[in-house]
């Protein structure tokens, strides 16, 4: 229900296409009509409207000015949308800029639970939603016509809005203070984790510290690799659910012991290597559809390539595979329809397809040869490895600036697969000196059973931000860090140390387990 103002009328903010639903939307002097003294040679402030907002219910009641703005790039024709939350009281000196997921810039969710606790927070739609006509997780602001690409949206996803946002919230927490800041952060995932990585090289001065999880930093090659399973589907048999979830169960206790302890999780993706044959003839009690289903040299093969990972026509490696013990719903999802079994694929790959590399709306993607696949996702990569690869990285002078950066990814991460991560930060160690130098800044935490962002069924990190925020303030060294769920904890170790089992001890408790370098030998807390 949406409360209604103080003269009694309903109303709510409109803005990037939804509206304010919860809090008292009036005005106030002191959040209107604000001047902010900002100017900028890349983009324009087209509009800023200030509106005070009260008892904002979505987390719990506060009070907040609610700064929008429409910014634009001069020959761009784009009208980029932007919203930063000041909290009208207990302000604590610190801004946070938030990110998006999938084919989409920002979300207005990511705001509240950092403005609850006193930080200024923004989001920005990148100018994707065009002028709030589309949805932009269709992908649909990537063309201007078919044929061809919106090059100035495009770059605004990549990495400038994140930045302009920066720029602009940083103007209008001091105009509206009267104090510069404190500390300036970052918090993303997923696409929201490959734009902090982006920040962090691009812009090394806008943030201290930025929480970048699941990131999507591979993008022209994991956008196409995660269609792989929908093609192999397409060009072989969909298997009902049922025979996927009977594969991922006998994956988790064949691969279980891989780490040296059984205790539910696949702690070593990398030595899991399930014989998919293995189950052939195994009949399977199904439910869509209602039947008794075996399990057919077919479906192992699915399960293989899908496992295995994108390839060519030639035997080419293109990218990673699913992880084992991660589940097959993200990108090998299927549902039975009208007596048959059809891939549902992962919308934003589709998209990707038909928008960014077809650039055709009408692209007919479910019937995609393995041919086409080829052709499809070596134009990705030509297409957008510049703009949005990172196959050269190099965050020297984000380090030499005192930067701070924290990952964590999942090691049953269901739609990107930590082995791009793992494969980014070894090539950024090769660059920058080795793990011990690159880890003053920078810590990668892999959590077995863990899925995109969180959730699955391992433990998930308790509190990365307070990592963040006090190697950032204090100069506490995120040694580890605790993950937990209701009944089993872990403290994570910085890649490329791994977890192992004390060899006694309740393999439930984070007690149990210690650090090891890659070498097997022990972790010295500290280095």
């Amino acid at each position: 229900m949406i409360p209604k103002t103080m003269c009694g009328a309903v109303t709510g903010l409109a803005l990037l296409g939804t509206e304010l639903a919860h809090g008292h939307v009036i005005s106030q002097p002191g959040c209107g009509g604000l001047h902010i003294p900002i100017s900028h040679s890349d983009f324009r402030i087209v509009s800023t409207k200030f509106t005070p907002v009260f008892n904002y219910t979505s987390v719990t009641g506060f009070d907040f000015c609610n700064v929008s703005a429409i910014l634009t790039h001069p020959g761009s024709n784009d009208a980029v949308y932007t919203e930063l939350w000041l909290p009208l009281t207990g302000w604590n000196g610190r801004f946070v800029a938030t990110g998006g997921g999938g084919l989409v810039a920002g979300f207005e969710s990511s705001l509240p639970p950092f403005v609850k606790e006193g930080y200024a927070s923004a989001y920005t739609d990148a100018g994707l939603t065009l002028n709030n006509t589309i949805d932009p997780s269709t992908g649909a602001w990537a063309i201007t016509s078919p044929g061809h690409l919106n090059n100035a949206l495009i770059e605004n996803f990549a990495y400038r809005s994140i930045h302009d946002m920066t720029v602009f919230s940083k103007a209008a927490i001091k105009a509206f203070y009267g104090s510069t800041l404190k500390y300036s952060y970052y918090s993303g995932c997923s696409t929201g984790g490959r734009m902090g990585y982006f920040a962090a090289k691009h812009y090394p001065d806008d943030f201290d510290g930025i929480l970048a999880n699941s990131p999507a930093i591979n993008t022209p090659q994991v956008s196409p690799a995660d269609f792989w399973p929908s093609v192999v589907m397409a060009n072989s048999v969909a298997p009902p659910q049922c025979i996927f979830d009977t594969y991922l169960d006998a994956i988790i206790s064949f691969c279980d012991a891989t780490d040296g302890v059984v205790d539910g999780l696949v702690s070593e993706p990398s030595l899991c290597h399930f014989n998919t044959s293995s189950l052939i003839g195994q009949t399977v009690n199904c439910s869509s559809p209602d039947a008794e289903i075996q399990i057919t040299a077919e479906h192992a093969d699915v399960i293989a390539k899908t496992l295995q990972g994108a390839t060519s026509t030639t035997g080419e490696f293109l990218w990673y595979g699913l992880a084992p013990g991660a589940p097959f719903t993200g990108l090998a999802d299927t549902v039975y329809v009208n007596g048959s079994v059809i891939p549902v694929p992962f919308s934003s790959a589709q998209f990707w397809i038909g928008y960014f590399v077809d650039q055709d709306p009408n692209a007919q993607t479910a019937t995609l040869t393995y041919e086409e696949f080829d052709t499809a996702f070596y134009r990705s990569v030509s297409l957008f490895t510049d703009i949005l690869g990172t196959d050269n990285p190099d965050l020297t002078s984000f380090r030499n600036k005192g930067g701070k950066l924290i990952t964590f990814h999942g090691l049953a991460d269901p739609l990107i697969t930590h082995w791009g991560t793992t494969r980014y930060r070894d090539r950024l160690q090769n660059k920058m000196g080795g793990a011990a130098e690159v880890n003053t800044f920078y810590r990668l935490f892999l959590a077995p059973g863990v899925g995109h962002c969180g959730g699955g069924t391992g433990p998930n990190p308790a509190d990365p931000w307070a990592a963040l925020t006090d190697w950032v303030e204090h100069g506490v060294v995120p040694h580890t860090l605790h993950a937990n769920t209701s009944t089993v904890s872990r403290n994570l170790c910085p890649y490329p140390e791994k977890l192992q089992y004390k060899g006694r001890g309740d393999v439930n408790l984070a007690s149990s387990f210690h650090c090891v370098a890659s070498d097997g030998s022990k972790y010295k807390s500290g280095s």
